[in-house]
């Protein structure tokens, strides 16, 4: 714009001076006004053809043919503009007080090259003003007409370059054009209204287009108020799609999550210094998604904020907001894609999300979910972040430091409620099952993923269930009663009491180690120990079933839990039986001090089954010790008396004769 206004200053000169001397011969005056032109601004100015008026009612207008201005000498066209013919008209009165007005200005057959450096130098740049001069402009194009004109656009900075096309007819300017944007390919095309003020801040201008950059499409019908600097943008968006929103970073400049592909429409609006989409629809994936975010560009960094509503959200779709949007190499299933925390320095943001229905895998029974979004000084934070999970809630807080390097993060949360029939919706002997599960997640660990995170955690993870019922068929697999489960199968399945379950482990450098594996029923109990391996995604875990009704189809065998997270092997092992002995009641509680304990008190209470089950253990391990401390301690007694004996000189041989 900045090139039309030095370009149409020129022209304008060039104009006002023939408009008065044009009865003397305007050819003869080529010469002295290229070469004024020239000498003024630095670059050569071309008039190749004639110069003549032509008629006009109202102001006067002239014609310049074959007008060629040259390009800085470090751009790479050999133009700025060349022009077939450059005609203008001229508002005589406002030359009355220094200003020069043109109503309309025509280009035919021309091609304009705008370019800028990598070093930010700009072509059309071609005296600059000081910076401290803060007049208004002396020069005002109120309509700019194109027969057969060429744009072209080379900006080395952003790796931004396009070619378009241009023509304008009694209802405005037509265009079409492809290039690269920030390296990505470009393509556009649309109609802009017929008024283009090129100073007007205040009158809006009419767009319809089409535009596709990368992946990214979007389809715009609105208005663009002040061209220079766009003061004022109101569009509706038809549509805007792509494959992920985090290519979005690339051309608004803004980190947002990566996504699985969407489609969305609605209003963009902007004023100073605010960016508003508001009152948007469309979908995320299979995942509907609405909402109104703004940008408050005012500050040291960007600034988003919003709320975002989903009525049917498919999981599958978050995939790509934790980390991990395709399947990993080797069946793993943490989210392994590293964290853009260079991106997190271009914005802060709020948001709060909140889903209804949740789409997902019957395995997954997740219902709802909420969440808090905040990202400030590189730090993340999903505070609270609350789901329901199989008849519960999972409610906490997530935290992610991009300052830290490695990156730290944390992940507390609690475990409220879950029912046991509803944790395995696919498995029919647990739909009559009965039982609140509750427990904890609290876990600190560094790395540049999820997956890494985890890898390297420590903290702590429990959950308990406090009484409840479970089929006798399963728990007798379980136990692997294989003559009483084939009898049950015959007769019909029933509930038993569930005393207590307790899984309880302890996590150092991403290695779940249990502290407690129980699970007490009035057939079996099941105790465990063994270890988790979040760095690896390995499970080796052994569960030691110990009927209360040992029948002759009892195998008594442990089983083992091991593989992969993505592809666990549960099996019997059939060279070991279960090693009988005192204690059984303490079997699978290896350390009294446990994760969950603090959660027991705030249910039940130490009078509860569970706690209960923990005072006996801890009870029948002190005595167990005391007992292995007492035996030793009469061996030490007992050893010292045998080694005095053992020194003692043998008795002399009695004599036979006395």
């Amino acid at each position: 714009m900045r090139a039309l206004k030095w370009l149409g200053g020129t022209v304008a000169v060039l104009f006002v001076v023939i408009a008065l001397f044009f009865t003397f011969g305007l050819n003869l005056l080529k010469g002295p006004i290229t070469r004024a032109v020239s000498n003024s601004l630095g670059r050569e100015l071309v008039i190749e053809g004639d110069l003549r008026p032509v008629w006009s009612w109202v102001h006067p207008r002239l014609r310049a043919e074959g007008v060629r201005f040259a390009n800085a000498d470090w751009g790479k066209a050999d133009y700025l503009l060349n022009a077939e013919a450059v005609e203008a008209s001229i508002s005589v009165l406002p030359l009355l007080a220094g200003r020069l007005v043109l109503p309309d200005v025509h280009l035919q057959g021309a091609e304009l090259s705008l370019e800028q450096d990598a070093d930010g130098r700009k072509n059309w740049i071609l005296k600059e003003e000081p910076e401290d001069q803060k007049k208004e402009s002396r020069l005002f194009v109120k309509l700019l007409t194109v027969n057969q004109g060429r744009l072209r656009w080379e900006d080395a900075w952003r790796e931004h370059s396009f070619v378009a096309d241009l023509s304008t007819d009694d209802t405005g300017i037509s265009f079409t054009g492809e290039g690269t944007y920030s390296g990505m390919p470009l393509k556009a095309k649309g109609h802009a209204g017929q008024v283009l003020a090129i100073r007007d801040v205040n009158t809006p201008f009419p767009i319809n287009a089409e535009i596709k950059i990368g992946d990214t499409a979007a389809t715009l019908e609105g208005t663009l108020t002040g061209l220079v600097g766009f003061k004022g943008i109101d569009l509706k968006i038809k549509q805007l799609s792509g494959k992920t929103m985090e290519d979005l970073y690339w051309i608004i400049g803004l980190a947002l999550p990566d996504s699985s592909p969407y489609k969305l429409s609605g209003r963009l609006l902007r004023t100073d210094g605010m960016w508003r989409f508001e009152n948007f629809a469309g979908k995320v994936g299979e995942s509907d998604l609405a909402g109104t975010l703004q940008v408050d560009t005012g500050g040291e960094r960007p600034y988003m904020h919003g709320d975002l509503v989903s009525k049917v959200l498919n999981f599958a779709d978050l995939g790509p907001l934790v980390g991990t949007n395709q399947p990993r190499e080797g069946g793993g299933v943490l989210p392994d894609a590293p964290f853009n925390v260079e991106r997190w320095e271009s914005l802060d943001s709020d948001i709060r999300l909140r889903a209804g229905t949740i789409k997902r895998p019957e395995q997954l029974p997740i219902e709802n979910l909420s969440t808090h979004w905040q990202l400030r000084d590189k730090v993340l934070s999903l505070d609270p972040l609350e789901f329901g999970i199989a008849g519960g809630k999972l409610a906490g807080t997530i935290k992610v430091d991009g300052n830290r390097d490695p990156v730290r993060g944390s992940i507390n949360m609690r475990v409220r409620q879950l029912q046991l029939a509803k944790l395995f919706p696919t498995v029919k002997q647990a739909q009559g099952s009965i039982g609140d599960l509750n427990g904890l997640v609290e876990l600190t660990g560094t790395g540049a993923s999820v997956g890494e995170l985890l890898g390297s955690s420590n903290g702590k993870i429990g959950i308990y269930m406090d009484g409840g019922k479970i089929s006798r068929f399963m728990m007798e697999l379980i136990a692997l009663q294989l003559w009483d489960a084939a009898r049950i199968k015959l007769k019909g399945d029933e509930e038993i009491d569930i005393r207590c379950a307790i899984a309880d482990f302890g996590v150092k450098g991403g290695v779940a180690q249990a502290n407690a594996f129980v699970f007490d029923t009035a057939v079996v109990n099941v105790g465990g120990s063994g270890t988790i391996n979040l760095k690896n995604e390995e499970m080796d875990l052994q569960l030691k079933p110990e009927p209360k009704d040992r029948g002759i189809g009892s195998l008594r065998t442990p089983l083992h839990v091991k593989g992969t997270f993505g592809h666990p092997n549960v099996g019997p092992d059939m060279g070991k039986l279960v090693i009988r002995g005192a204690g059984t009641i303490a079997m699978g509680i290896l350390n009294p001090l446990l994760a969950i304990i603090p959660l027991i008190e705030e249910g039940k209470g130490k009078d509860s089954p569970c706690g209960e089950l923990i005072a006996q253990a801890t009870k029948s391990a002190k005595q167990s010790a005391a007992t292995g401390a007492s035996a030793q301690k009469g061996k030490e007694e007992k050893k010292p008396k045998d080694e005095a004996k053992a020194k003692e000189p043998p008795a002399p041989p009695q004599n036979p004769e006395k």
